[in-house]
């Protein structure tokens, strides 16, 4: 009998793994596939309402890693022609700072500050991306859980649930939960779900295609999809480039030196 119940304990242990990976492992392992230093490229954005009608939006975007708190990001509009020459600056952080975000308005020639936590967001130029889906997630402010483990299409994801802390980060980031699908063989993030103040399902961010840089992975084709007014926009980025970009660029003195 003794001899049994050793089997028994060999044979479960060995079909057990031989460690269950974390959250945080997860969460590392994904910012570590998109630590880029440096990157430029165009941004173009379709948007697309429900009815079909369609406007576009293009854009020069730079970003560059400062430290491994904080990102810089500037995009300068050039189309439509009612936009040109609208500039954004944000600088995202996370250790708990709050993240700064500055416009220019070629129209009144100044530089405006806004507050990205107090307006959920806040919508990137009309489409369906909020400033906030445009920077990386302060893992400081939110909780997470592993919720399952799925396969889609032949590929097998862990699907991490992610809230805010308090009640005023949710209402900051402008939903209640996201569920996040990261790939199992790279730890990218290839789909984010999320969930409005009612837990029903809000919008869909879908990467459609990405480009292998050395180590690192970049989406360069991406939808979001709000499923309950029916309005998508689709971001495509390319001339992507890893050449490096001067300080000054992420200045809101070059915000406006950069239209004369």
């Amino acid at each position: 009998m003794a001899k049994f119940y050793k089997f028994m304990l060999v044979l479960l242990c060995s079909a057990l793994p031989l460690q269950a990976i974390t959250v945080q492992e997860i969460l590392d392992g994904f910012a570590e596939r998109l630590s880029i230093p440096v990157l430029a490229g165009t941004f173009k954005v379709k948007l697309i309402a429900k009815n079909g009608d369609e406007r576009e939006i293009v854009a020069r975007a730079y970003q560059k890693i400062v430290s491994e708190d904080q990102n810089n990001r500037l995009f300068v509009f050039d189309f439509p022609p009612t936009v040109r020459g609208t500039s954004l600056l944000l600088h995202s952080y996370y250790d708990g700072r709050s993240n700064n975000m500055w416009i220019y308005l070629p129209a009144v020639r100044r530089v405006k500050r806004i507050a990205l936590e107090s307006s959920g967001g806040g919508y990137f130029m009309g489409s369906d991306f909020t400033y906030r889906d445009l920077i990386n997630i302060d893992f400081t402010k939110m909780n997470y859980e592993l919720t399952e483990e799925k396969t889609i299409d032949g590929i097998d994801y862990y699907v991490v649930k992610a809230w805010g802390k308090t009640p005023e980060i949710q209402q900051d980031n402008g939903y209640s939960y996201l569920l996040s699908y990261y790939r199992k063989d790279n730890f990218f993030l290839m789909r984010r779900d999320y969930f409005d103040f009612d837990e029903k399902l809000l919008k869909v961010y879908q990467v459609e295609d990405f480009i292998v840089l050395g180590t690192s992975i970049y989406p360069t084709n991406i939808s979001m999809s709000n499923v309950q007014n029916g309005h998508r926009s689709l971001l495509e980025v390319t001339d992507v480039s890893t050449d490096d970009i001067p300080d000054r660029y992420f200045t809101t003195r070059y915000l406006k030196d950069n239209q004369r």
